[in-house]
């Protein structure tokens, strides 16, 4: 009986490790043959698409924004159409924004101008402003109105 046991055991171990080698292979096999087909399948697919509700909410989930985004924006299902950017925007700032300089960056990548208590940080280019640009603080910003249901 004692010999048993060390069999038993040894089999399983190699069970596992062809279980795994056969995973790594799949991964690879996807990775470099499958992958890229579906991908073009893909891209051929959604070349017409268009922004919608479920894209906007796909592209936030992505960013894994806190709570603090729903106290800016929300509940996203209300959220109109046209303020899909801003939404999205929103998203991506909570993201750059653990440290001052990622907040920062993205502002002023938007060309957004930010005052805070004593923070100010502007982009060299916030004296101009380009057409459709949003330079208001961003502690004035309102709330987008929602829609109701």
């Amino acid at each position: 009986m004692r010999e048993i046991r060390p069999v038993l055991v040894d089999i399983d171990s190699q069970l596992e490790d062809a279980a795994r080698a056969k995973q790594q292979l799949d991964v690879e096999r996807w990775r470099a043959e499958l992958r890229p087909r579906a991908m073009r399948s893909f891209a051929a697919c959604s070349a017409k698409l268009t922004w919608s509700r479920t894209l906007v909410k796909l592209v936030v989930e992505e960013l894994y924004p806190d709570d603090l985004f729903t106290d800016l924006v929300g509940n996203l299902d209300r959220v109109q159409r046209r303020q899909w950017p801003y939404v999205v925007a929103i998203a991506i700032a909570l993201r750059h924004s653990w440290r001052r300089d990622g907040l920062a960056r993205i502002a002023k990548r938007l060309h957004i101008s930010i005052r805070s208590g004593n923070t100010h940080t502007t982009s060299p280019r916030s004296t101009r402003v380009r057409r459709g640009a949003r330079t208001a603080p961003i502690k004035s910003a309102r709330r987008p109105k929602l829609a109701r249901r």
